[in-house]
């Protein structure tokens, strides 16, 4: 019991840090969204949340998992992968935002002002601000500068929010409001990513090839995994939006949002589990986990009731009255909460030892069983179905994770008896047949 309190010490005292950006920023936006919500109108709103999912999605395409990945080289002081990274994926960046604005000026010559609009600013932020935003914050992430983290993350966030809401206040469009929000992002992840390039004389350590380049292969062996799994996330925003209307994409997307909110405290444990995982033995990190998991696990139950009561006190006093069905819709997504509190414990466990091969068979097989459930269920219960199917998909993906985390020899037995699983990953299985494997 004495070991349980000092670890859990430990992270509070570390991660103190990480969570103020979350908890700040929650604040903040509980507090400025009765407004952006009264003030803009709840089709252009949706737009705006279908855009949002199309940025997410896009970036897939650039391996998003390069520069998640340069985190491993940067930790062990092969500073140099930063820019290596960088530049890596600039290459991959830059064409897809050209074409987003291509699209854009053809939808303008359609008739479609708003979204041509969007999507104008979307593929200018993806050029100019996305992968400075990203790029810099995992550095620092490596560097275990929580500190400093923080800062730029709360400067940035908060800057971005309170002036796209007097913006969305002052103006009423969405427009307006969507290039303000991204325009200081972007602003702000120049300043930053300048300030780390030259404080960590990161150039000079590029040029001496001071670089992990295994960053870059392991990244772009996940592109595949990420689109699928980006897919099985943002494909309800996809289907509402088009077939059931944006108006009823807004609703959706705030019960969505405002979960994905009360869920960042738990997610924003992943850069300091992931410091502290990747310096420990693949076998020893399996037994610890092995001892505390069931532990984490019941502190999700208490979780889920306080937010879901939160949840339906917050839409229910403070949101106007068009978005009050988003109450049963924040609630069902809640019922997911425990599952995914585990699911990221064992994700950054196999992600800070690069197992891609596990990484890809869970972010294949039960992201294409949540695609599947939702388009059944939205099909049958449009959106109260799309809300169940992603609540058991999360319960899914943790059995998964389970098996293949804590589990391997019987997943790898479970797998060589199942034809589809062998053609997804051929050596996933042999290799839980070599025992050299547990530290590779």
């Amino acid at each position: 019991m004495k070991t349980e309190i000092k670890l859990l010490q430990k992270y509070f005292t570390s991660g103190f840090f990480l969570n103020a950006p979350v908890v700040i920023m929650t604040i903040i936006t509980l507090i400025t969204l009765p407004i952006i919500l009264a003030n803009i109108a709840i089709s252009h709103y949706g737009k705006w949340q279908f855009v949002i999912a199309l940025q997410v999605w896009l970036a897939v395409f650039t391996a998003a998992n390069i520069t998640l990945s340069s985190k491993k080289g940067i930790a062990q002081n092969l500073d140099g992968t930063f820019l290596y990274a960088f530049l890596t994926r600039l290459r991959l960046i830059v064409p897809v935002g050209i074409i987003v604005i291509g699209v854009a000026f053809y939808l303008r010559v359609l008739g479609q002002h708003i979204f041509s609009a969007l999507l104008i600013i979307l593929g200018l932020y993806l050029i100019l601000g996305y992968l400075f935003q990203i790029s810099f914050c995992e550095f620092l992430i490596a560097k275990k500068k929580f500190k400093e983290w923080s800062f730029w993350q709360i400067l940035t966030s908060s800057v971005a929010i309170i002036g796209s809401t007097i913006v969305a206040l002052t103006t009423k469009n969405i427009v307006y409001f969507a290039l303000f929000q991204l325009g200081s992002i972007s602003v702000f992840s120049w300043i930053a990513w300048s300030r780390v390039v030259k404080k960590g004389n990161l150039i000079e350590s590029y040029k001496n090839r001071e670089i992990d380049k295994e960053c870059v292969p392991f990244g772009l062996k996940l592109i595949p995994v990420g689109i699928v799994t980006i897919t099985a996330n943002k494909i309800s925003h996809f289907i509402i939006g088009p077939f059931l209307g944006f108006a009823n994409l807004a609703v959706f997307s705030l019960a969505d949002n405002l979960w994905n909110r009360s869920a960042g405290t738990i997610k924003s444990t992943r850069p300091l589990l992931y410091a502290d995982f990747a310096k420990i033995g693949r076998e020893t990190l399996i037994q610890t986990l092995n001892r505390r998991l069931m532990k984490v696990g019941l502190i999700g139950i208490p979780l889920t009731l306080t937010l879901v009561l939160a949840g339906w006190s917050y839409i229910r006093f403070f949101l106007p009255q068009e978005f009050q069905q988003a109450i049963v819709y924040f609630a069902i997504l809640a019922l997911g909460l425990p599952a995914q509190t585990l699911a990221i414990i064992l994700h950054t466990a196999l992600e800070a030892h690069f197992r891609y091969k596990e990484l890809t068979v869970i972010g294949i097989i039960p992201n294409l069983l949540r695609i599947t459930l939702i388009l059944i269920f939205g099909y049958l219960w449009q959106i109260i179905g799309i809300c169940i199917a992603m609540a058991i998909s999360g319960w899914i993906s943790l059995c998964f994770y389970y098996l293949l985390t804590l589990k391997s020899e019987l997943a790898g037995r479970i797998m060589s008896n199942l034809p589809l699983l062998k053609k997804l990953s051929p050596r996933y299985i042999y290799m839980y047949g070599r025992s050299e494997d547990a530290e590779s």
